[in-house]
């Protein structure tokens, strides 16, 4: 009796806490919540409260096996994106973002260790930390070094697709898609990259950002 009235007070709690954050209109939301606490159906009610009806909304998380869940319930009103293959599909989208790059350009998963390669051959000794300082938005010669050879190669991989369309849209933010609503699922797994990336998105259209820092895979 005690743990079902513990549970009945779990309930009436999450459900004050999921009607507060419906009822805020506030562009910009963060919510701090661990599994099993019903993020997904929190998603599709703040998706449908911002457009019913439309698609006009974006879904980001942090790894396929998310993405799938999340698109197998909210592809029907969001159009829902691993963070890398949302850089990919705004690349394929915009040649101003791929600027370098042909429209057939290539998605090579191995392109960094490609590169790394011809740095070693072509300046001696060992390479810059390309992928860790892209991660961290350190910029200086080796980067464009980088970039040069991912232009030459006409391919990407996944943090430099991020890297472009970040640096890109910092450049020109009225390129910076818009949305009804974009909510971004497990953030305490994203880089300073991605961040800096989603907070562009976030100036452009309402954001709805959650995460649990009990899970964070990063420091």
């Amino acid at each position: 009796f005690e743990d079902s009235i513990g549970w009945m007070d779990f309930e009436e709690e999450l459900r004050r806490a999921v009607n507060r954050i419906l009822a805020s209109d506030a562009p910009k939301k963060l919510i701090v919540a661990g599994p099993g606490t019903g993020k997904t159906t929190l998603f599709r009610k703040l998706l449908e409260q911002a457009r019913p009806g439309d698609r006009n909304n974006l879904v980001l998380t942090f790894i396929n096996n998310l993405k799938d869940e999340l698109h197998e319930k909210l592809s029907d009103i969001a159009q829902v994106f691993t963070f890398h293959g949302f850089c990919h599909f705004l690349l394929r989208r915009d040649p101003y973002l791929r600027t370098g790059l042909s429209d057939e350009f290539l998605y090579f998963p191995s392109l960094a260790s490609l590169i790394k390669t011809d740095w070693e051959l072509l300046h001696g000794g060992e390479a810059p930390r390309f992928v860790g300082d892209m991660r961290a938005l350190v910029e200086g010669p080796h980067i464009e070094f980088y970039i040069k050879r991912s232009d030459y190669y006409n391919a990407v991989e996944f943090d430099d697709s991020v890297f472009r369309v970040y640096k890109r849209l910092a450049e020109d933010p009225s390129r910076v898609p818009r949305y009804e609503l974009v909510v971004v699922d497990e953030f305490q797994d994203f880089n300073a990259l991605e961040a800096s990336l989603i907070d562009l998105l976030a100036r452009h259209s309402p954001i709805v950002i959650v995460g649990d820092d009990d899970q964070a895979l990063y420091s």
